[in-house]
């Protein structure tokens, strides 16, 4: 009987272990793949894709010739639906259909450039200091050459695959995330058998060289930006008038600039904070590993709320961001209006935002409008196969150092996948100084060292190995 128990044991050990790290048929030369994958991401930063109007279908062809010379079958779909110029492309590196597959989800499009703030040309792809450099390096032309090589590198070294790969590059996410959406309307069965997906929003958190922890991304807060508007009486300004929609919406703007959102804590903000609570001295070290009962301490509250990232993670925040009357000082205008950008957290209302708003304008005279509605709400489990693959990869780099969840508090493509059932994550593949993030991202001088663009096609390589 120890016999049978010893061997069956044996048998599940076996398995556990070859299911751990699919094995492969052909070893690599990572070397000359990082050097690969540089070339690649330096002609992809040449391609400009600023959005509007976005242009992706240059960079489409681009990625479809590269997949075509690997054997790779690659659609492009949607142009009709997208515009001129504009494409979503899809292709599959197919595995034994054992298990479904895996998504990786980038898009191709880039926020405008200011060239006269740059050290270098935007658009040049330059290797300058030991960083390529250009707009889209970090968002997210970087991490899609990354995606694309370690797919390619699967196939290179005949991995055994449990899982499909399955690689799309969406239009119009800096904008209006239309790429996505319309992909996800008008192609389901490409993503029936899709079980996890991975794209931007997992932020791994780097100071002066020392990387401190490897992010996972499982939730992000949902845009509701509202547009508010009073209308008025038109008229000369030297006579006023109880007419003059300014004073109405800019009494109603304070009201609601001054509005303290109340706090709340999500699961995956509480997991972020006890995990991290390691990183600091006593009393700060208990404070955040139980952030409920420290906000409730005035001196915890103050401390924790001082770091507007935490600050953001932890409510629903509002931001009044544009202002519009008159165009000439002498004229009442006929409306006054105003954009608020408001960021919502995974599991609020947006109605009960919408009347929280309309209470405190506390004036019929102010309407509100929706001009960006939220997605779905997105908050993916920290227990599946593809966040136990992502740990494992991530402590054969760096075994000191922990994995957390960070809450993203912009948006991504991931909640349009989501609400078809994929467990959706961000990761970021780089280890990315947090200054040169925050200068880069949105910014100028966008750059990705060198050293972490190998460094980032081996850690996804290994993620999606484990993950079979």
């Amino acid at each position: 009987m120890r016999r049978a128990l010893f061997f069956a044991a044996s048998i599940t050990l076996a398995v556990s272990t070859a299911s751990a790290q699919a094995p492969e048929a052909r070893k690599l030369d990572w070397g000359a793949i990082a050097q690969e994958t540089q070339q690649i991401l330096q002609d992809y930063l040449r391609i400009n894709t600023t959005n509007p109007p976005g242009n992706e279908m240059k960079t489409a062809l681009f990625l479809k010739s590269l997949l075509e010379k690997e054997g790779f079958e690659v659609q492009l779909f949607d142009s009709t639906e997208l515009g001129a110029g504009r494409v979503n492309l899809y292709t599959r590196l197919k595995g034994n259909g054992s298990k479904k597959a895996i998504a990786l989800v980038h898009h191709m499009d880039v926020v405008p450039a200011a060239p006269q703030f740059w050290d270098v040309d935007p658009f040049s792809g330059t290797v300058k200091d030991g960083y390529v450099w250009g707009r889209g390096a970090l968002d997210m032309k970087g991490e899609g050459s990354a995606h694309l090589m370690a797919m390619i590198a699967l196939k290179r070294a005949g991995v055994q695959l449990n899982r499909d790969i399955v690689f799309i590059a969406n239009s119009d996410e800096e904008l209006s995330s239309t790429g996505a959406i319309v992909f996800v309307k008008n192609h389901p069965d490409l993503l029936k058998d899709v079980e996890f997906l991975v794209t931007e929003g997992g932020d791994n958190l780097v100071t002066d060289g020392k990387l401190h922890y490897f992010g996972i991304g499982v939730a992000e807060k949902r845009t509701f930006w509202q547009r508010v508007s009073v209308k008025g009486v038109p008229s000369h300004g030297s006579r006023p008038t109880k007419q003059n929609p300014v004073p109405k919406l800019v009494a109603a703007l304070n009201r609601i600039a001054n509005y303290e959102t109340p706090l709340h804590v999500t699961p995956g903000v509480d997991k972020f904070f006890r995990d991290i609570a390691r990183m600091y001295p006593e009393p700060r070290k208990t404070w955040l590993s139980n952030v409920t009962l420290a906000l409730k301490n005035p001196a915890a509250k103050d401390w924790i709320l001082s770091d507007i990232y935490w600050n953001a993670i932890l409510r629903n925040t509002i931001s009044l961001t544009g202002l519009s009357g008159s165009n000439k000082t002498n004229v009442i205008p006929p409306e006054a209006t105003a954009e608020i950008d408001i960021r919502l957290l995974p599991d609020q209302n947006p109605a009960d935002m919408l009347a929280t708003l309309k209470r405190l304008a506390a004036d019929t005279a102010v309407h509100f409008e929706t001009i960006l509605p939220p997605k779905t709400p997105l908050e993916s489990p920290t227990n599946s196969d593809f966040f136990h693959a992502i740990e494992k990869a991530a402590h054969d780099r760096d075994p000191n150092v922990f994995v957390t969840t960070p809450m993203l508090t912009g948006a991504t493509d991931r909640p349009s996948y989501q609400k078809v059932g994929i467990k959706a994550y961000g990761l970021d593949p780089f280890k990315v100084e947090k200054a040169d993030a925050q200068r880069g991202v949105h910014g100028n001088n966008e750059r990705l060292s060198v050293e972490n663009v190998g460094f980032g096609v081996r850690y996804l390589y290994d993620i999606l190995r484990y993950a079979q």
